[in-house]
């Protein structure tokens, strides 16, 4: 795109000397590539890794002292998986150096491009990509343009190189991204906050990253730390972590729980008396699946979408992409691939979401030493299971486990790979309402590259049955 003369006098403000870049991966290239495309002359990229080759027009400073020697008049771009309190970075703002990231520049520039844009930040320990999906699905229900940003979707500042920036944003965003979010460096307050804040359960994570839970807590209500009373923050009403962020700063609040403006009762997601959503509408399984719709929900309420929109942006959502993903329906049979759930307690969770109707499961997949026996005893104890299909380096294991846990209800077969597998689900429930459901417990080296492309081969066998094709 062509920058406004704002836009680079912006950049030009915060990198009046040259532009040195912190981490080489995914996040750092596309800092560079936004960088030289917003005409900053001098570019130097750092990291740990010696042998890392320079991109055209960029130095590169590489191994034990990639930090060392920044100079003073530089502004540093930290990738967000590298901690803002390195000692060189204090040592470089101590100077009067500026530390910035991709999110703190993405914003300052995005209010220069957009000033009335609008900015919504979801964060939370699990869920924060589904609730981004099904917030973009409403949108796009009401026919509003945005972007999908952050750690869904593109890099933020890839954003800037398209033709059109469109004036609704979603970002999903890690403590990792939020640790540093604030004032300074020359950013102003307005230049730190988002439009929405949205909170979902924040737990405890990433301790070998984080110093302790208060600082991972910290880190979430950077996201609304800098909201002000004409902004609003979106949180659970009874959820601590969720809480703690969502009422760090001075937005208006909308709460999902008991007591809040929604609440998830009796299988629904209702306002008051009103039923506005039951769990059977959805095309994903599982009660949290509600949590994540209502919190999404009330986003959109901030965004002012119609109820309309809202309603059949969360009816059409399918789940995230190989996440207990709903993969159509033909012949009364629902296929939901979960090629994501590599380890036991995922699968255990998928199949305890599906459980209300039989179920046939497509189970094993490369060997890493798992223990199966707490597998094998919550497989044994849901009801709903009519068949389990073996495949993979994993198979022995598995049926050893589960023979040993007791006597399965249910039958227990190997196969060679997972079309034949994913034929005898599909005859083990066909014409009970039952489900197929992919969700193996294991990683997928040997008969598949990777959990993606072991989904893809499930969502074509299933494509073959629904002609839908995802």
């Amino acid at each position: 795109m062509t920058f406004s003369d704002k836009f680079q006098a912006k950049v030009r403000e915060l990198f009046p000397h040259s532009a040195h870049v912190v981490g080489a991966g995914v996040e750092g290239l596309s800092t560079v590539a936004f960088l030289k495309a917003a005409g900053v002359e001098t570019i130097v990229l750092r990291d740990r890794n010696a042998s890392l080759k320079a991109p055209e027009g960029v130095s590169v400073i590489a191994g034990d002292g990639y930090l060392d020697g920044i100079p003073v008049q530089a502004t540093v771009m930290r990738s967000a998986g590298i901690r803002p309190d390195l000692p060189a970075f204090l040592a470089h703002r101590a100077t009067g150096g500026k530390v910035l990231s991709q999110l703190r520049l993405f914003l300052a520039l995005y209010r220069v491009l957009h000033p009335n844009g609008r900015v919504v930040g979801v964060t939370a320990t699990m869920g924060k990509g589904t609730i981004c999906t099904i917030l973009s699905g409403m949108l796009s229900e009401a026919g509003m343009p945005h972007a999908l940003l952050g750690n869904i979707g593109k890099a933020m500042l890839d954003v800037f190189l398209e033709a059109d920036v469109p004036e609704t944003v979603i970002l999903e965003l890690s403590s990792f991204q939020l640790s540093d979010l604030g004032p300074g460096d020359g950013l102003a307050v307005a230049d730190c906050a988002v439009d929405v804040g949205l909170f979902g359960r924040v737990t405890l994570e990433h301790l070998d990253w984080h110093k302790d839970q208060i600082e991972y807590w910290n880190a979430k209500a950077n996201l609304a730390n800098w909201l002000t009373d004409d902004q609003w923050a979106v949180y659970l009403a009874n959820e601590p972590g969720s809480v703690f962020g969502g009422m760090a700063g001075d937005a208006l609040g909308r709460t999902l729980g008991e007591g809040g403006e929604l609440e998830v009762r009796d299988n629904a997601l209702c306002e008051g008396d009103i039923r506005l959503l039951e769990l059977s509408d959805l095309k994903v399984p599982g009660v949290f699946q509600l949590e994540n719709t209502g919190l999404a929900w009330l986003a959109a309420r901030c965004l002012e979408l119609s109820e309309d929109a809202i309603l059949r942006g969360a009816k059409a959502f399918a789940g995230l992409r190989h996440r207990l993903m709903w993969a159509g329906e033909a012949e009364g049979i629902r296929y939901y691939n979960d090629s994501y759930a590599t380890r036991p307690e995922a699968t255990l969770a998928a199949v305890d979401a599906l459980a209300s109707a039989p179920l046939a499961l497509v189970l094993g997949g490369s060997d890493k030493n798992i223990d199966f026996t707490e597998l094998a005893a919550g497989l044994l104890a849901c009801p709903s299971l009519v068949h389990i299909s073996l495949i993979g380096a994993t198979a022995g294991r598995l049926r050893e486990a589960l023979t040993a846990a007791g006597v399965p209800p249910f039958a227990l077969l190997e196969y060679p790979g997972l079309d034949p597998a994913f034929e005898a689900c599909e005859q083990a429930v066909r014409g009970t309402g039952g489900a197929v459901l992919l969700s193996p417990a294991c990683a997928s080296f040997g008969l598949f590259a990777n959990y993606k492309e072991r989904g893809e081969a499930f969502l074509k066998l299933a494509a073959a049955r629904t002609g839908i094709s995802y």
